[in-house]
C-alpha cells in the first residue's frame, strides 16, 4: 500500500507539472499572438509609410512631366502662329492665304489643360488600390474636359484625392494602425 501512494503522489505531482506547462504554453501562446499582432501592425505602418513616400514622387514626376507637356504645346502654338503669320504676310495667293487663316485660327483654337494630377483610391482601398493619375493628361487623350474624366472615374468607384488630402489619409491611416483601432 506504501508504494501505491508513493506513486499516487508521484502521478499527482506529474499531473500539476503538466498542468503548469499548460498553462506556462496557453502564456506564450497569447505571448506569441501579441508578438505577431504587434508585427502585422508595424509592417503595415511601414507599407503606409512607403506608400505615401511612392506616391508623392509619383505626383511630382506627373507634374514636371505636365510641365514639358505644358511647354511643348506652348512652344507648338508659336511655331504654327508664325508659320501661319508668314505665310499671309509673304503671300499674295488666295490658297496660302486660306492655309494661313487656318492656322492662325488652330493654334489660337481650343487650348488643352495641363497639370491636374490626382491620387486615386479605388475598391480595393489602401494600400493595394492607390494610384497617381494625370487628368488633363486623360482628358487631353480622350479629347475631353477634366470635368468630363473625373466624373467618369467616379463612376468607377474611385476615390479621387490631392496629394494633401492623400496624405492626411494615409497618415491617419498610419496612425490608426499603429493605435489598433484599425487591427480589431
Amino acid at each position: 500500500m506504501a508504494g501505491m501512494r508513493v506513486g499516487d503522489t508521484k502521478f499527482k505531482s506529474l499531473q500539476k507539472k503538466a498542468a503548469n506547462l499548460v498553462s506556462a504554453a496557453e502564456s506564450l501562446t497569447i505571448l506569441f499572438d501579441q508578438e505577431n499582432t504587434r508585427l502585422k501592425r508595424k509592417a503595415e505602418v511601414t507599407r503606409l509609410k512607403l506608400l505615401r513616400s511612392v506616391t508623392l514622387q509619383q505626383v511630382e514626376r506627373e507634374r514636371n512631366t505636365e510641365i514639358s507637356a505644358s511647354i511643348g504645346d506652348k512652344q507648338g502654338r508659336l511655331i504654327v502662329q508664325g508659320a501661319g503669320l508668314l505665310m499671309a504676310g509673304f503671300s499674295n495667293n488666295k490658297k496660302w492665304r486660306s492655309v494661313s487663316r487656318s492656322l492662325l485660327s488652330e493654334a489660337a483654337g481650343k487650348k488643352h489643360s495641363f497639370g491636374t494630377v490626382r491620387i486615386r483610391i479605388d475598391a480595393k482601398g489602401l494600400p493595394d488600390g492607390v494610384d497617381v493619375i494625370c487628368i488633363s493628361r486623360l482628358g487631353r487623350e480622350s479629347n475631353q474636359s477634366e470635368t468630363e474624366v473625373i466624373n467618369q472615374l467616379k463612376k468607377d468607384v474611385s476615390l479621387l484625392l490631392n496629394e494633401e488630402n492623400s496624405s492626411r489619409l494615409i497618415n491617419w491611416s498610419k496612425e490608426s494602425w499603429r493605435d489598433r483601432s484599425l487591427y480589431r
